[in-house]
């Protein structure tokens, strides 16, 4: 039987040859969005995804960290990076886990050399 990492691993391959294939099939078959399973125009979602594309397996880093509630496996680069993604991408990337995107970001602001943002002005 292959271990979890096996297994976490092939997920996060199929998910990002899916996620770089998308745009293309939306636009061979015209479609532009994926109606009812998924409504999320892929071209958005690698929009988002374009802070953390620089950095070296930061998007297997929190597809990982998703999948198995482990936000540690994030390193330093990728919460900086991660950190970036606009606020209104973080619903198209995990539109069923609306909690991911606050923690990802509470912990990331526990990073050495991630310095928190100032508390909003009233």
């Amino acid at each position: 039987m292959a271990g979890p990492r096996v297994i976490y691993s092939t997920i996060v391959t199929i998910l990002c040859i899916k996620l770089l294939t998308a745009p293309i099939f939306a636009q061979e078959f015209n479609a532009g969005l994926l109606p009812g399973l998924f409504p999320i125009n892929p071209e958005e979602i690698r929009k988002c995804f374009q802070t953390v594309t620089a950095i070296p397996r930061c998007i297997e880093e929190i597809l990982t960290s998703f999948l198995t509630i482990q936000l540690n496996l994030l390193g330093t680069q990728c919460c900086k990076a991660a950190l970036e993604i606009d606020d209104s991408c973080w619903p198209k990337i995990f539109p069923f886990n609306p909690f991911f995107p606050p923690d990802l970001k509470n912990f990331c602001y526990t990073q050495p050399g991630i310095i928190p943002p100032p508390p909003p002005l009233f």
